[in-house]
C-alpha cells in the first residue's frame, strides 16, 4: 500500500520533472507538464494530401499517405521528449504522444482504411542495450486509441547498421539499403500497413523497410512518424 506522505517527501528532494522544459511536475501531471503539452508544434500533415512527409517519399516509393505528428525542431521541446525516449529510458514518452496522435488521426479519419500498425525494428544488439523498441512504444500509443492492431516480430531486422546521425541522404540509404526481412510475408498480403518510426528526416530507413513490405502481394502501406525534422 501506497503512502501519500512518502511519496509527497521524497518529490520535496527528488521532484520529477517535465520531460520537455525539465521544470518539475505538479499535481497529476505525468512525464510532460501541461505547458510543454500546450505548446506542442503539431504539424497537421494528417489533414493535407500533399504534405512535406508525402513529399519526400514521392517518386520513391509507392505509398497512400505519409504524415508526421510535430515539428522537430533543435532545442525545441520534441527534441529534448525523443532524446529521453530514445537514450535515457522513457519509453512512456513515445507511448502517450502515440495515444494523442491515435486519437488526432482517429477523428480525422486517416486510420479508418489501415489494417495493422508495424513499428520500424530494432536489431537485436541495440535492442537488448536499450531494452525497448521507441517505435513500438510509438505504436502501442497509437494502437490504444486508433484501435489498430500492432504487428510486430514479423518485419525484422536482419543486420545491425550504424548511426544514422551526420549522414548524407546516400549515405543514410546505402547504411540501411539491405537490413530489413519479413519472416512470415503470408500474413500481410492485401493489408493496408501503416509503418511507424520516431523521426524522418530523408527518410532511408522508411524507404529501406516500405521496399522490403511492397515485395509481399497485395500490401498497400502508410507511413506515419512522431516527429518531421526538415
Amino acid at each position: 500500500m501506497k503512502v501519500q506522505w512518502l511519496d509527497d517527501l521524497v518529490n520535496i528532494f527528488y521532484p520529477e520533472v517535465c520531460l520537455g522544459c525539465a521544470e518539475p511536475l505538479v499535481n497529476q501531471e505525468q512525464l510532460i507538464c501541461v505547458s510543454c503539452l500546450a505548446e506542442l508544434p503539431k504539424t497537421n500533415f494528417h489533414q493535407q494530401d500533399n504534405n512535406p512527409v508525402s513529399g519526400i517519399f514521392t517518386g520513391r516509393i509507392p505509398f497512400k499517405k505519409a504524415t508526421s505528428y510535430l515539428f522537430f525542431q533543435k532545442k525545441g521541446i520534441v527534441q529534448s521528449l525523443i532524446h529521453n525516449l530514445k537514450y535515457r529510458n522513457f519509453p512512456g514518452v513515445g507511448k502517450r504522444l502515440g495515444r494523442m496522435a491515435g486519437a488526432e488521426l482517429k477523428r480525422s479519419g486517416f486510420m479508418n482504411d489501415i489494417d495493422c500498425i508495424i513499428p520500424i525494428p530494432l536489431h537485436n544488439k541495440k535492442y537488448r542495450k536499450r531494452g525497448y523498441n521507441q517505435s513500438e512504444a510509438i505504436a502501442r500509443g497509437l494502437s490504444e486509441t486508433s484501435l489498430k492492431p500492432i504487428v510486430s516480430g514479423n518485419l525484422v531486422r536482419i543486420t545491425h547498421s550504424a548511426t544514422q546521425t551526420r549522414k548524407s541522404r546516400f549515405a543514410r540509404w546505402r547504411n540501411v539499403e539491405h537490413i530489413f526481412g519479413v519472416r512470415e510475408p503470408a500474413t500481410l498480403e492485401n493489408q493496408h500497413i501503416l509503418l511507424v518510426d520516431d523521426v524522418v528526416t530523408t527518410g532511408s530507413t522508411l524507404e529501406a523497410a516500405a521496399t522490403k513490405l511492397l515485395t509481399i502481394p497485395g500490401l498497400k502501406l502508410s507511413l506515419f512518424t512522431l516527429a518531421y525534422a526538415p
